[in-house]
This record gives C-alpha cells, structure tokens and sequence, in this order.
C-alpha cells in the first residue's frame, strides 16, 4: 500500500537517508542486545547456545548474535542503501514446557486438570491448590490450559506437538536509524498489562524493557499472538497459568525479539499480496462485516545469498590440426554451467484472515494450528524463520484442515525474487494510546474481577470517534476502562498496522485500502488481546450488549455473538480512526 513518503534527491528525506549510512555502524554496534474472550525445550538463550532452524540445525554463525548478545564494532553489517538493502534478523525460541529449567512442575494427568473430567478428580486437584492467589478458578495450579472454548479450566494440555512445535518468533527490520521488530508468539491472548499472571511481563511492559536494554524506541517492538485456540491461554480465562511456565514463555518473547536484533544483516526486502478467497468463509451469516479474502506476505532475503539464474560457457574449441598431418574430428566443447541459486530467506511472513480452530482442544494436545504449518512449510522452501499473523479475522473462519490451511497458503509465496521488491526500505515506526470506555457490562466484570487477568481501570473515559460531522461520530463513556494503542510501522511501501484485538474485516480492508501502492499486513491482536473489535454500523445498541450466543437459528440472548464479546459499541470506531491518524503521522 502507498508510500507517502518517498524522497527526491536533495531533500530532507534523502539526505535522511544519506546519514543512514554512517549510522548504520553505530546502531547494530550499540545493540545489546482469544475464541474472542471465549520442538525443543527452552531454555534461557545464553551466547553459548545457539539458534536453531526447523530441522533442528544450528544456524550459520553468521546468523547468530556474537558473545555477548551484541555485534562487535568490526563486525557491523555495512548496507548499500542505494541498492534497496536493509538490516534483516530472525530467531525464534521454542515454548515447550521446561519445568525443570525453571523449578515448577507440569502436571501432565488429564483427569487431575480437567474441571469437567467425567470422575471429578479435576474438581477434587483444583480444590488442593487454591492457595494459588493468582488465580480465580478452583484449579489444579500445576496445569497448562488451552484457551478459546468454552470459560474455565476445561481443556488441559498434557502433550506437546512435536511436528510443528509452538514458539516465539521474531523479525527485525532496521535501515540503520530506525527499527522494528515483529514477535509473535503461538497463544489465544497475551495482554498488553496483567493484575495478577506476572508482573511487569505485559506486552507494552516488555516493549518498555527492551526498549532500555537496546536503545531502541518502545514503539519499535510490535508484538502479537497467533490466536490458535489450543495454544496455551495466558490471560486467566480459562484457567490460570502456572508462574514458572508465565516466565518462560516471557523469556521465549524476549530472547527471540533480541536475537532477531542481535543477528541483523543486510537483506533485500521483497512483498506481495494475492487474493485467496478460498481459503476462508465468514463464520456466521448475520455479520454486517465485508470479508477480508486478501494474503498478503514479505519477505528478507540474504544481500549475498539471492537468486540467480544457472549460467553456462562453452570452452574454445581445440586447435586445428597442422596442415600435412591426419586431422582428427574436433570434439564439441561441453559446456560448463553453475547451477542456478534459488536464494536463501532470512525470513517469510504471511498474514491472512481466519481464525485457527481446526485443531481438537479435547485431544491434551498443545497445537499452533495452521500458522504453525505454514512457518515450517516456507522454513523448508526458502530457508530462515516462517510467520505467519492473522488480519481481520474476527468474523472469518478457515475453510480446512491445518494442513490444507498451512500448506494452502504457503502455496501462494512466490519463489525468492517472484516478489516485488521493496526499493526504498525507509523505517518509520510509531504507537499511540487512549483510554477505552468498558460499557459491556459482563466482559467489563470479568475483567475487574480478574477472571480475564487484564488491567481494567476504575476511571471514567469518553470517546468520540468516526469520520463525517461531529453530531455523526460514534460517542461512549463509561466509568470503567482500559488504556491500550494502536501501532504501525512503514518499510518504504509496506505497511503494518496493529489492532489490539480480534480485529473485523471490514476495518482492516479499510487500512488495506489506504496504501494502494504497496502491500499492508492489517495486524490484529497487536499488543493486546481485547476481544472483538467491530466498528459501530456492524454492532446492536449497546443497551443490547451483554451474555448472548450464536445457535444454528442465528443469535440466541440479550446481544447476537459479536456484541458480547466486544467491551464497547465504539471501540472499532477509535481503533481504526486512531490507526489512520498514525499512518498519516509516519510521514
């Protein structure tokens, strides 16, 4: 999507960019480096252990962060700006439970976790361990849940896939002044602040502490979750999460997002986006919502590892014999070819609209679902760490297994160089915040209570947002909010924006539409994990908003399915108003 700001020779932007290149040193030197509402093991990552791909593999050395998590003076990546190049990493830490490593214990006993474990022994676990003050349930505190169905411990994990595993991974992008860095990790939620979970681990805290340990600005680091529903849950609301495991999975975040920093190279950054309609349907038939049917991807290649076509010479013949003497046939030279190079990627990252619910949340089984298919499945075509984030997917369900889902649109990245390639990688990065009325009543008490473990503030708020006249923006107040943000990032003509939630489609193909000259990943729960986020047109009345479900007959309750799980008829309205201004802003 379009790049508004391009520079010219000799103006402000080009002579921005000119600097870059004697910045360039210094920053890679310095660097120290759900349902809405509804592998290896790891270790810490020390200088002594490194990355490891796929297939288990270590990573090249020169992929690797040197002693000391930094990059030696000597060592700094130079990039040759004017031919499009950029500072490109990747990591990713594996989130298979270590209790071990982190003095805890992992209770892999279906029956001593499940609530609804048809001999109660689950009630009979949970009732020993409610000294657990973290917790709202009556649970078994030694347990591992998934989140996304149904409210509660209901579904344990005791099994790990070992197929396609579950990780944190990250993506770093610098043009040698600014930065970001993308990390996802494979969960329903994790929220932008906790009450009782962890402390000080929420995503716009972990932003904060890397922000002061690499000189990067806190808006640089972008993080996210997969929203795959038998994923671990680890926001509380169905059941809690035990502190040894809480705290690996925050050391998983923050030692890929600073590996992906500390391994930075020059690359070449190439995108694309190609319509997949058949890949994803809209979940029920009462939404007021467009469908987002677009796949969007980018992807960083090696500077000095990219495609190359296979190249052949034919050898001079041999010399012709002396007159007088028994010519012999010449023989036909054979030609001598190097084989062509496909290219090597430091990274692939995809992003399209369905939720990742193929997988079964009864199995005890820890699944990534389809996101985890596709990451393998580019890491094998093309090498490096695969991503893979979800757009608009609040009203929008895969159309699939995980396999067809995963191998579906891993399908539809083009061979290395089959992209369009990002000529003018110029970093911009922003975020911006507000207090969001809380006026769904139910979802605003769960919060309060603790039971979704996110920080609700006993503050008022108002907002008012939309286009158009002022007597036709959409208006809320309530004396119950929650501060989150918006954030988006431009590298030359590719845009990503972040929702703090289970974005609609309608408002991510509207931020889609805003760059018709490059490539947008409208990013939903983005630094946060706040539910559904529809804009007001596709909402009830809030007076309507409160407990409802969807039954084959359409929405059965006091609200139809998408109302009640959204803490407010407005809050769609601001996000996307909130993320236009941001983009205009980058300029």
């Amino acid at each position: 999507m379009p790049d508004l700001w391009k520079s010219a020779p000799g103006s402000p932007r080009a002579a921005r960019s000119v600097a870059r290149k004697l910045a360039g040193s210094f920053l890679v030197g310095a660097m120290s480096i759900g349902l809405a509402w509804a592998g290896q093991g790891l270790v810490p990552v020390s200088a002594d252990r490194p990355l490891e791909d796929t297939a288990g593999k270590a990573v090249p050395a020169a992929r690797q962060a040197p002693e000391g998590d930094s990059f030696a003076a000597g060592d700094t990546p130079q990039l040759d700006l004017s031919s499009g190049q950029l500072l490109a990493g990747a990591a990713k830490v594996s989130l298979e439970p270590d209790p071990a490593g982190y003095g805890g214990t992992w209770e892999t006993d279906y029956d001593k976790c499940a609530n609804l474990a048809p001999n109660q022994t689950g009630v009979q676990e949970g009732l020993m361990h409610v000294a657990d003050l973290r917790v709202r349930w009556a649970e078994n505190s030694n347990c591992i849940f998934m989140g996304g169905y149904g409210i509660g411990p209901m579904n344990p994990i005791v099994e790990w896939d070992d197929e396609y595993g579950l990780w944190s991974r990250s993506v770093a992008m610098s043009d040698g002044t600014d930065t970001v860095v993308l990390t996802l990790i494979d969960a329903v939620y994790w929220e932008a602040h906790y009450n009782n979970m962890c402390d000080g681990c929420g995503f716009i805290e972990l932003a904060d502490q890397l922000a002061a340990e690499t000189g990067l600005k806190p808006e640089s680091f972008i993080f996210a979750s997969t929203h795959s529903h038998t994923s671990p849950d680890f926001i509380g609301g169905w059941g809690g999460v035990p502190t040894w495991y809480m705290q690996q999975a925050t050391d998983s975040l923050v030692a890929s997002s600073k590996q992906a920093v500390a391994s930075m190279e020059p690359a070449v950054l190439e995108a694309g986006e190609v319509v997949a309609r058949q890949f994803n349907g809209e979940r029920r038939d009462f939404y007021r919502s467009a469908e987002d049917d677009g796949f969007s991807w980018f992807r960083l290649v090696d500077a000095d590892n990219q495609p190359s076509p296979e190249v052949c010479t034919t050898p001079a013949p041999a010399e012709t014999p002396r007159p007088g003497f028994n010519p012999k046939p010449t023989p036909t030279p054979t030609p001598v070819c190097t084989p062509p190079n496909p290219g090597q990627a430091i990274a692939t990252v995809g992003a399209y609209a369905a939720h990742p619910v193929t997988a079964d949340e009864s199995s005890g089984t820890a699944d990534a679902d389809f996101p985890a298919v596709f990451a393998k499945r580019v890491e094998e075509r093309f090498g490096g760490i695969g991503m893979f984030l979800q757009t608009g997917l609040g009203n929008m369900s895969p159309r699939g297994n995980k396999v067809e889902m995963g191998n579906g649109l891993a399908g539809l990245v083009p061979a290395i160089g089959g992209g369009t390639k990002v000529a003018n990688p110029d970093v911009r990065v922003g975020r911006t915040f507000w207090d969001q009325p809380v006026t769904n009543v139910p979802l605003g008490s769960l919060g309060v209570g603790g039971f979704f473990d996110r920080k609700f503030n006993q503050a008022p708020a108002t907002v008012a947002e939309g286009k158009g006249a002022e007597n036709k923006k959409c208006r809320s107040a309530s004396p119950v909010s929650v501060r989150t943000s918006v954030s988006a990032a431009k590298v030359g003509s590719l845009w990503i924006t972040g929702g703090p939630g289970e974005l609609f489609s309608n408002l991510t193909n509207t931020i889609e539409e805003r760059n018709p000259g490059g490539v947008t990943l409208a990013l939903g729960l983005v630094n946060d994990g706040l539910g559904y986020i529809v804009q007001s047109f596709e909402t009830d009345h809030v007076g309507r908003q409160g407990v409802g479900f969807a039954g084959s007959a359409g929405p059965v309750g006091l609200a139809e399915y998408e109302d009640a799980y959204s803490i407010d008829h407005c809050f769609g309205d601001a996000v996307l108003e909130n993320t236009i201004r941001l983009l205009g802003s980058l300029n």
